[in-house]
């Protein structure tokens, strides 16, 4: 695999916003349907010559989870269309097209339940995405399980969620407590005498990956954590949390959560005159915005990753690896996505996304069946290579295979910095907050 730095795409937020404004007005609301990838439109239609195989999910276009959400639905959007130009998915002898059925969340677990029914019943959805994030796709989990529906998460990751005994919900990406492993790793065998603080949101992602992340701090590597403490995934004000790592004479500040409140941390640690010397956050650092947004500030900070476009994946790696290949290879991925309506450049939100429908089209060709029986089994004994990288889970059907890296802001381009095998650069440290 190589890696190079990516650079920052010029594609704002609000155009997002915009285009995706003009797709609910167009289709008058209520769910939107994506086939062969045309405007998005009420009621489903047959794609010409193919029947289709409806895969029904929530997305977050609106609310607190919208940056995420709408990188992830152009990923998806990209997959499934790419799926439809190369053959279908075929099931004995006859050839599918991937039809998309969702609905805006507004990045609410309380609308799941009602709209996960309505896909299952009005919309007879045959199988199922999980809703971004671990809160909703812990909510709609239970929905999959009663109307025996495979569901594929593909962002959602906390631990618990696959603690349940659920038989049809399947993991996509790295479970979340091993986000932080890389940049721990790097830390022990580079700062060693580093004191460490671990601020990070209430959800059970967040919590997940950082309480984690502090056991292998201190257990594994030996590390002094000498701040431990999350704050409600609601709050606008964490100046009294930043104040108080500050004031245990931490040198690093590793947690956060989602986009929002990664951006509302770096903007208030200047105002407790706090300047970490190493900062790692979740989710926020891969976006382009978070650079957009805080500019300067951003500069140096490290966050986990599931994929990156620059880490690339291929057949030829697949087949050094042992492993069957399926999908577009990397650059054929993004070309896709650059399709998807002014969603900017790609991110691992956009890619483990895009993973889920291909693990599910070769699922579904490789049990020869729609029926879910059949197709979770063969979920259950895949080892495939996508563009994403290797796909395994275990008996519970969480993700075992897939591997993260450690991403930094340097110099305005987002570069791989661990682990060694992908990275393109190496960390810059320390953090000057400008």
């Amino acid at each position: 695999m190589q890696a190079k730095p990516r650079r920052l795409t010029t594609r704002t937020t609000a155009i997002i916003v915009v285009a995706i404004i003009a797709i609910v007005i167009a289709s008058g609301g209520g769910a939107y349907y994506y086939i062969n990838f045309v405007a998005p439109r009420s009621g489903c239609t047959i794609p010409s010559g193919r029947d289709p195989i409806k895969v029904g999910f929530t997305i977050s276009l609106t609310g607190t989870f919208n940056v995420e959400g709408t990188k992830s639905l152009a990923g998806i959007q990209a997959a499934a269309s790419w799926v439809n130009d190369n053959g279908g998915v075929t099931v004995n002898g006859k050839a599918y097209n991937i039809a998309l059925c969702y609905y805006d969340d507004q990045s609410s677990s309380a609308l799941i339940p009602t709209l996960y029914s309505k896909l299952i019943t009005q919309d007879h959805a045959q199988f199922l995405l999980a809703p971004y994030s671990s809160g909703l796709t812990g909510a709609a989990a239970p929905l999959a399980e009663q109307n025996n529906l495979v569901m594929l998460s593909h962002g959602g990751s906390a631990d618990s969620i696959w603690t349940h005994g659920y038989k049809n919900v399947f993991g996509v990406l790295s479970p979340a407590s091993t986000y932080f492993n890389n940049a721990i790793d790097w830390l022990a065998a580079n700062h060693p005498g580093d004191k460490l603080a671990f601020l990070y949101a209430d959800d059970s992602f967040s919590k997940a990956a950082s309480i984690a992340a502090s056991n292998y701090a201190a257990h594994q590597h030996h590390l002094t954590v000498v701040y431990n403490a999350s704050y409600p995934a609601t709050a606008q004000d964490l100046h009294t949390f930043l104040a108080d790592a500050k004031g245990k004479l931490a040198d690093d500040l590793i947690g956060g959560g989602h986009y929002a409140d990664g951006v509302k941390i770096v903007q208030q640690l200047s105002t407790v005159g706090w300047t970490p010397n190493f900062i790692s956050l979740l989710v926020a650092v891969t976006e382009p915005q978070f650079q957009q947004q805080l500019s300067g500030e951003a500069n140096l900070i490290t966050g986990p990753s599931q994929w990156e476009t620059t880490v690339t994946y291929s057949p030829a790696t697949a087949q050094t690896a042992g492993l069957s290949w399926y999908g577009p290879n990397e650059t054929q991925f993004v070309n896709y996505y650059s399709k998807q309506g002014n969603a900017g450049s790609p991110t691992y939100h956009s890619g483990e996304a895009g993973a889920a429908i291909l693990v599910l089209a070769n699922a579904i060709e490789k049990a020869n069946s729609l029926d879910t029986a059949g197709v979770r089994q063969a979920i259950l004994s895949l080892d495939v290579m996508t563009f994403f990288g290797e796909f395994r889970v275990d008996s519970a059907g969480k993700q075992s295979g897939h591997s993260m890296v450690l991403v930094q802001w340097q110099g305005g381009a987002l570069t791989v910095v661990a682990p060694s095998t992908t990275a393109s650069g190496t960390v810059k440290y320390p953090y000057t907050g400008s």
